[in-house]
C-alpha cells in the first residue's frame, strides 16, 4: 500500500435511520474488518450475530457473486476492486431489506436515498446486463441496486410505470430459464395459489440478437423485508435430531409466524418444483417476510425463482424413471427424496393442471428457439411427473421405486 493512503474508513451500519454499529471497512475491498461498536443489537439482521464474522459474512452475502458471468469485466472497467467494493459506491442499499452503511462525516437519510421510494440509474444495470447502449466516454453512476443483487444470472432492478421489476437475462440454453418462470406463474395461477411471483416476459437486444428475459415485481416494500431460510439458520445450532427442514420451521416459528403458514407452503413449493424439476430450492431461494416495525416475521414470501427447471441445461432430457433419479440443491440430494417432507399428499389438485403440459411446450415452442423435439420433451416429462405425484397421493412411496415399478 502506498505510503499516506488511508484505506480503512468508518461507517454507520444503518437500519433506516437507526444506527446498529460501527464498522470499518476496508474501501479498496469492500470488506468490514473490524466492528468498533454496537450501539442496537435488536436491528441486527435476522439471523446475525454480534460477532464481527458474522456481521462481515451477511454484508458479503448482499453482494454479487464471483461466479456472475462478466463480473470481473466490469469491475475492472469501473476501476472497482471487488463485487463489495462496487456495493459500497451505492452505500449497500438494497431492494431486499432496509440495511445500508453511512460514511462517518457524511450526513445522510434513509428517505432521500433509499430505493423502494427514489429513483436510480440503469446505467449499471445495463453494463452488468449486456442490455441497453451505454456511453463508454461518460461516468457510469454505480448508485444502483443492481450493486446487491446476488444470483448467477445476469440481472437487473429496472422502474417502469413505478413498479420496481427485476429483469434476469440469460443467453444460453435457448433463453429458458426466463421461459420456465412463465410456466412456473402459469402453474400457479391454474393451481389457485395466491402466494407467488408472477412473472412476466419480454425480449432484450444483446450484440444484435433478441433473448427473452423474465420480469418480476419486487415483493418487499418499505413495511417489509426478505429474509431468507438461510439467513433464519446459519449460526442456528440444531440438534442432531433435527433436520434442516424442521429447523427452518421451529427457527421460523420462533420469529412469529404460524407453523402451519409455514408448512403449508414448503409442502406445496416440494410438490410444484418437482412437478417442473426445479433443482435450485436451496436455502436462499425462499424465505419470509420480516416486519421491521413489529421485530418479527409476518408472512412467507411469495414463491420465486423456479428458473433452474425442466431440464433447461441438459443436453439430454430424461423420462420415465430417470426422472426419479433428479438431483437438486435443497433439502435433499435426491429431488423424489423431497416429497417425504410432504405430509398433505392432496396440497396439490392435480387435476387443474390437465393440459398443462401442452401449455408449456407451447410456450417454449413460441419464446425460445430450441428444437420442436426438444420441447416436446420437456412437456413430456412434466406429464410423467403428474402421473407419479398421483401415485404418490394414492399412497405410494414412489422413492422406493422398485416395489411399484
Amino acid at each position: 500500500m502506498e505510503k499516506g493512503i488511508i484505506r480503512s474508513t468508518l461507517y454507520v451500519l444503518k437500519h433506516e435511520d437507526m444506527d446498529v454499529a460501527m464498522v470499518q471497512i476496508d474501501r479498496l475491498t469492500g470488506k468490514i474488518e473490524y466492528i468498533l461498536d454496537i450501539y442496537l443489537p435488536e436491528e441486527l439482521p435476522v439471523g446475525v450475530s454480534e460477532e464481527v464474522r458474522s456481521i462481515a459474512a451477511w454484508w458479503a452475502s448482499r453482494a454479487i457473486p464471483d461466479s456472475r458471468r462478466g463480473i470481473q469485466q466490469v469491475l475492472h472497467y469501473l476501476g472497482e476492486e471487488t463485487n463489495l467494493s462496487l456495493m459500497l459506491s451505492a452505500y449497500g442499499l438494497s431492494l431486499t431489506d432496509h440495511y445500508w452503511m453511512q460514511p462517518i462525516g457524511e450526513e445522510l437519510y434513509w428517505k432521500d436515498i433509499n430505493f423502494y421510494e427514489n429513483d436510480f440509474s440503469d446505467e449499471l444495470g445495463d453494463l452488468l446486463t449486456d442490455t441497453g447502449r451505454i456511453d463508454m466516454e461518460s461516468n457510469i453512476s454505480k448508485f444502483s441496486p443492481a450493486s446487491s443483487v446476488n444470483g448467477e444470472m445476469k440481472k437487473k432492478w429496472v422502474i417502469m410505470d413505478d413498479i420496481r421489476y427485476l429483469m434476469k437475462v440469460n443467453v444460453n440454453d435457448y433463453g429458458q430459464q426466463s421461459v420456465n418462470e412463465l410456466i412456473a406463474s402459469r402453474m400457479h395461477e391454474r393451481l389457485g395459489w395466491k402466494n407467488y411471483v408472477s412473472y412476466r416476459l419480454d425480449k432484450v437486444l444483446i450484440d444484435g440478437k433478441e433473448y427473452p428475459c423474465s420480469l418480476n415485481p419486487l415483493f418487499t416494500s418499505t413495511e417489509h423485508e426478505f429474509v431468507s431460510a438461510y439467513q433464519l439458520i446459519k449460526e442456528y445450532k440444531a440438534p442432531n435430531t433435527v433436520s434442516n427442514y424442521e429447523a427452518i420451521i421451529n427457527r421460523a416459528v420462533y420469529y412469529g409466524i404460524e407453523e402451519e403458514t409455514v408448512r403449508r407452503q414448503l409442502e406445496y413449493t416440494i410438490i410444484t418444483d418437482f412437478i417442473l424439476s426445479n433443482t435450485d430450492r436451496h436455502f436462499n431461494n425462499f424465505g419470509f417476510l420480516y416486519s421491521p416495525a413489529k421485530h418479527k416475521l409476518a408472512a412467507m414470501a411469495p414463491v420465486f425463482d423456479t428458473g433452474n427447471a425442466l431440464f433447461y441445461n441438459k443436453e439430454t432430457v430424461p423420462s420415465n424413471r430417470n426422472l426419479l433419479d433428479v438431483t437438486v440443491s435443497s433439502f435433499c440430494k435426491r429431488e423424489v427424496d423431497m416429497l417425504r417432507y410432504v405430509t398433505c399428499t392432496d396440497a396439490v389438485h392435480l387435476d387443474l393442471l390437465k393440459d398443462f403440459p401442452e401449455e408449456a411446450e407451447q410456450m417454449l415452442k413460441e419464446y425460445t428457439d430450441m428444437p420442436k423435439e426438444r420441447a416436446e420433451a420437456i412437456a413430456l416429462t412434466i406429464g410423467q411427473k403428474i402421473e407419479y405425484l398421483i401415485l404418490f397421493q394414492q399412497g405410494k412411496k414412489i422413492w422406493k421405486r422398485e416395489k411399484y415399478w
